[in-house]
C-alpha cells in the first residue's frame, strides 16, 4: 500500500507514525519543503466543492435527537460508561460532561459498571466524504480525550465487513511532555496512520475551531483555519465507506496520555457549533 503523508506549512515537525509499518510494508513517502513543511502548492488534489447541508448552533433547550444519538456503551481503553445524562444542551452549547457518577446505573447481566460516567453522541445519518468541521473547547486534565471524528459503523450493519475506517481528531496531554496535543489519524484496512501534533495553546482554556475535509483522493485536516495534515494515495483511496460523525469525551489509558487523575472531575468538553457540507466533486465508480 502506498500513502503519502504532507506536513503543510502550520504543521508540526514531529515524525510521522505507523503501528504496523514494516509488517504491512507500508511506503511513506513525507513530502517536505520549507522547513519541513509543504507548500502551498500541496494543499489540495482535484475538486474542493462543497454545500452545507447541517448547521446545528444547539440553541435549543435539548439536543435534537432526529439527527444526533446519544451514546450508552463502553470500550477497553474507554474507563468509562458513555451516558445519555452526560449529554446536554446548555447555554447554547452541546455539553460533554465527565463525572465519577458509577455508570450504568442498572447493568445489563453482560455489562459490568464502570466507576465513571462519560459522553459521546453521533450523527444518525452516515456521510461518504465531506467538510465537517466545529467550534470547540475540549476537556480538560490528564488522561482524558475530547475528539471529533468519523467512523464507518460496521456494528449496526447486518451485513458489513469489519472494516476500520476512520478519520480522528482527538486532544489529550502527552506522557512524553506533559503538553497538550491534538492527534491527527486514518485508519484503513490493514494500517492505521497518525501524526501526533503538539500545540502552542491549551484547547482546554478557549474555543477553537477544527476540523476535516474528505474526498475520494485526500483527507486534509484543519485548525483555526489553517491545513494541518494531508493524507493522500491509498490510504485516502481506501476510505469507501460511509462514516457517522461522532463528538465524545472521556478518561482513558491510552498509551499516549499522562495517567488518568479521578480527582481532577468533573471537566466538560463543549461545542458551539458543527457544520457539516456534502462533497459535491467527482467520485470514483462505485466498486464491490
Amino acid at each position: 500500500m502506498s500513502v503519502e503523508l504532507r506536513l503543510l506549512p502550520s504543521c508540526s515537525k514531529q515524525a510521522v507514525m505507523s503501528a504496523r509499518a514494516r509488517r504491512w510494508a507500508v511506503s511513506f513517502s513525507l513530502v517536505a519543503t520549507l522547513f519541513g513543511c509543504g507548500s502551498q502548492d500541496d494543499l489540495v488534489i482535484g475538486s474542493i466543492d462543497f454545500s452545507v447541508v447541517r448547521r446545528d448552533d444547539f440553541d435549543g433547550d435539548s439536543l435534537d435527537g432526529d439527527y444526533w444519538e446519544v451514546a450508552s456503551h463502553t470500550f477497553e481503553r474507554n474507563l468509562a460508561w458513555f451516558s445519555q445524562n452526560n449529554a446536554k444542551v446548555e447555554g447554547g452549547r452541546l455539553v460533554l460532561s465527565i463525572t465519577d457518577i458509577p455508570a450504568p446505573a442498572n447493568a445489563l447481566p453482560s455489562e459490568t459498571p464502570k466507576p465513571y460516567s462519560a459522553a459521546e453522541v453521533r450523527t444518525r445519518v452516515p456521510f461518504l466524504y465531506g467538510r465537517f468541521r466545529t467550534r470547540a473547547r475540549f476537556a480538560s486534565g490528564d488522561g482524558i480525550i475530547s475528539s471529533f471524528w468519523g467512523f464507518y459503523d460496521h456494528y449496526s450493519m447486518s451485513s458489513g465487513s469489519s472494516l476500520a475506517n476512520q478519520i480522528v481528531i482527538e486532544s489529550g496531554v502527552s506522557n512524553m511532555s506533559s503538553a497538550p496535543m491534538l492527534h491527527y489519524a486514518v485508519t484503513v484496512p490493514f494500517e492505521g496512520l497518525s501524526q501526533p501534533s503538539l500545540l502552542p495553546f491549551d484547547p482546554s482554556e478557549g474555543f477553537h475551531e477544527l476540523g476535516f475535509d474528505w474526498t475520494p483522493t485526500e483527507v486534509t485536516f484543519f485548525l483555526d483555519g489553517k491545513s494541518e495534515l494531508v493524507v493522500s494515495g491509498d490510504a485516502a483511496a481506501q476510505l469507501r465507506e460511509y462514516e457517522r460523525l461522532v463528538l465524545s469525551a472521556y478518561p482513558s489509558d491510552a498509551g499516549w496520555l499522562n495517567a488518568f487523575e479521578p480527582d481532577q472531575l468533573p471537566v466538560t468538553a463543549e461545542f458551539d457549533w458543527v457544520e457539516i457540507s456534502e462533497y459535491k466533486g467527482p467520485r470514483p465508480p462505485a466498486g464491490p
